[in-house]
């Protein structure tokens, strides 16, 4: 199958290719995306020869292969490649305002260029909010810009995301980075001098927090960014994966996670943790008991349930914010004989308390910060 790819109009691509001949075919599925081999993005158009591919961002370049599949869904492999520069338009309206990506300006080097963290709202003084999910589809920022999706349009959003990895560790505990970085042919870079540099593909942190750094390979691109999460102690973890329910259950004091399957499109660590290093894994500030779910600042783009043992009566759970260093009302919770129930889209750092203590503001116990934030530093970034 070779396939073409040619600009028509604005951000819009037609895509067309040579016809298959099997009698048992189907249809098309068109894969594209803005790294060579690598597709975010799929659309299946049916058995049709061409089709055209909208919303691309200016200034890029994007990769295109399509596949066939038969009529009990069978699927070939990909076709060659096309690729294709999406020219500027010169103007200044949103998707057709930007010279080529190279030349633009990164400040805070998180991965999305200035001129696009203006357009979407974001600071571009601020590398925490390129993994904001402005748009609440379960994708963060960064994911949705690399993969030329909006990220202010919850109906636009990657077919995959190989672009966010996590890590999660305890405090004191050298953290190994070695899986990033096979064959030591890329660099770490901190997005931050807050964040400790690693030696030898290891960081050893000593605040508990989210450390976030850049993956970047001979030509300075970006290949992954990478999160790592510590806590006081660790007394749980496991490794969520795409389709399948994850049910994660601290066994001391009885703090169990339960994760749709389809909350996440990528393979990730969840953790349980202590805020710290008196207790094995939560603590009690009279009536406030404090824990934490990790990674810091993961967002699901469906909820998980958390369940806490806490007998007080009328229980308020709240989540650490750091980017207004104070603790927000978690809305969605039951609580019935001794269980507090908890619906939540954003894993970090929470605390249960009776309503009575919150009303008289008990439990004000600051969290230490990690890399400049708190034990939920990276829940201002409201991140994948």
């Amino acid at each position: 199958m070779v396939i073409a790819a040619n600009a028509v109009y604005g951000a819009t691509v037609r895509v067309s290719w040579n016809p298959n001949s099997e009698p048992d075919l189907d249809g098309y599925k068109v894969y594209y995306g803005t790294l060579s081999g690598t597709y975010t993005q799929i659309l299946d158009v049916g058995a049709v020869t061409s089709a055209d591919v909208a919303g691309l961002g200016e200034g890029r370049t994007y990769y295109f292969a399509v596949t066939a599949y038969d009529v009990d869904r069978n699927e070939s492999s990909f076709s060659n490649e096309a690729f294709i520069l999406i020219p500027d338009s010169g103007g200044d309206e949103p998707g057709g305002s930007f010279p080529p990506v190279e030349d633009l300006a990164d400040t805070d080097m998180d991965g999305i260029p200035d001129a696009y963290e203006e357009l979407w709202g974001m600071d571009p003084l601020d590398p925490f909010d390129s993994l904001m999910d402005f748009d609440g589809d379960g994708v963060v920022n960064l994911v949705e810009y690399m993969a030329g999706t909006s990220p202010v349009d919850p109906a636009e959003y990657p077919f995959s995301d190989n672009v966010l990895k996590d890590i999660i560790g305890e405090l004191g505990e050298t953290v190994d980075l070695s899986s990033m970085n096979p064959g030591g042919v890329y660099s770490i870079v901190p997005l931050t001098d807050a964040f400790p540099a690693p030696a030898n593909n290891t960081i050893t942190p000593s605040a508990p927090g989210a450390y976030l750094y850049n993956v970047i390979d001979s030509d300075s691109s970006l290949v992954y960014r990478l999160r790592v999460s510590v806590t006081e102690q660790l007394t749980v973890v496991g490794a969520y994966e795409p389709g399948l329910i994850m049910e994660l259950a601290d066994q001391i004091f009885g703090i169990r996670i339960d994760i749709p399957a389809d909350a996440i499109m990528r393979a990730v660590p969840v953790g349980i943790g202590n805020v710290t290093p008196e207790a094995l894994s939560a603590i009690e500030y009279g009536d406030a008991l404090l824990f934490d779910v990790l990674p810091f600042g993961l967002m699901l783009s469906k909820p998980a349930t958390i369940t806490v043992n806490y007998d007080k009566e009328n229980p308020v759970v709240q989540r650490y914010d750091s980017a207004s260093d104070t603790w927000i009302d978690v809305e969605d919770v039951t609580a019935a004989d001794g269980l507090v129930t908890i619906s939540t889209n954003e894993l970090g750092t929470f605390r249960v308390l009776s309503g009575e203590a919150a009303s008289r503001g008990d439990g004000d116990v600051p969290v230490d910060g990690g890399g400049g934030s708190g034990g939920g530093c990276f829940i201002q970034t409201a991140g994948f």
